[in-house]
């Protein structure tokens, strides 16, 4: 089973210069998640909308509704926000999306998805595929690689190991998780203004989707096993207070699990797009590849003077 959770809001942006209006942004990656569900079986999709516009509430509903697919609500009444900041807002839902996963079942799959990422049609689907594979590498290619390797080094006989891994049926238990974008600042180009943050040594698989690297760092949007949140719960729970002193950003929470706890994979050349800034458009595609899904994901409630896509290519230059 697959779990889609997304958190919706249209009254403020957290990011300043969004190449998108935010509310049809949201509306949009909405859209673009329903029709991936069209190519999932046993899948629901959940949207914890934090007191978004009448106007918003009314055109998501009506998208749901029309799709057919499961979606299940839940719309969070106001509350008293005075002198926070939307980042410090933003925390309420973060605590209400993450009590959701904490009660699902262990084994299901859980993908937590920002309301500004925009998919073609095949992502989510692309996305298991690439769970299964990378799992499949890690826990069972893997050890099976090990104990060649430790046979070779006493001076097995190659018929003798060949007997022996016959028999061997163990596995480890080592947790996957997907993070779907194509996060362009960790790359090292002339032109990367982060490139003494991001940029750390990583390691590069082929998939049968395509080239993934290991990443420490996920925008808060990846895809995991249910029991993954569990097991760390104090760790995501600290996702509830970034941008306090008790945690800054992502970096001071769920990064520390990528790489020691939890093998974290992003596409090198992706199926989803960040519509946050310019500089978030994927190394491998064009400005009209962005421009083409955004035209794509249209909902019948989107508005013309909502609707401009202003990528700005001196951002976005290599």
């Amino acid at each position: 089973m697959l779990h889609i959770i997304t958190r919706t809001c249209d009254k403020a942006s957290i990011q300043s210069k969004r190449i998108v209006n935010k509310t049809e942004c949201a509306l949009r990656c909405v859209n673009s998640v329903l029709k991936n569900m069209e190519n999932l079986e046993d899948v629901d999709y959940h949207i914890i909308d934090d007191r978004s516009s009448e106007y918003f509430r009314d055109s998501l509903t009506k998208i749901c509704e029309e799709s057919k697919q499961k979606v299940t609500f839940d719309f969070l009444g106001d509350r008293d926000t005075e002198g926070q900041d939307p980042h410090t807002q933003s925390r309420f839902s973060v605590k209400v999306a993450y009590d959701y996963i904490y009660n699902l079942p262990d084994e299901d799959f859980v993908y937590i998805v920002d309301d500004d990422h925009l998919h073609y049609p095949t992502a989510i689907q692309r996305m298991l595929l690439t769970w299964d594979y990378l799992d499949q590498l890690i826990n069972v290619v893997g050890p099976r690689d090990t104990l060649r390797k430790s046979l070779w080094s006493i001076g097995t006989s190659n018929k003798e190991i060949d007997l022996q891994l016959a028999d061997f049926n163990g596995r480890t238990d080592r947790d996957v998780g997907i993070f779907p974008q194509c996060f362009v600042q960790m790359f090292p180009f002339a032109s990367n203004p982060t490139l003494d943050f991001y940029v750390r040594p990583c390691t590069v698989l082929p998939t049968p989707t395509g080239y993934y690297q290991s990443t420490w760092y996920t925008h808060e949007t990846f895809m995991l096993k249910a029991k993954v949140f569990k097991k760390h719960k104090e760790v995501f729970d600290r996702l509830q207070v970034t941008g306090s002193p008790e945690a800054g950003w992502e970096g001071d929470t769920i990064s520390e699990l990528w790489g020691k706890d939890v093998s974290m994979f992003m596409p090198l050349d992706p199926y989803v797009m960040h519509m946050s800034v310019s500089r978030d458009l994927p190394f491998t595609w064009r400005p009209e590849h962005a421009m083409q899904l955004w035209e794509d994901n249209k909902t019948p409630y989107s508005l013309p003077e909502n609707s401009d896509l202003n990528l700005k290519l001196e951002e976005i230059t290599l």
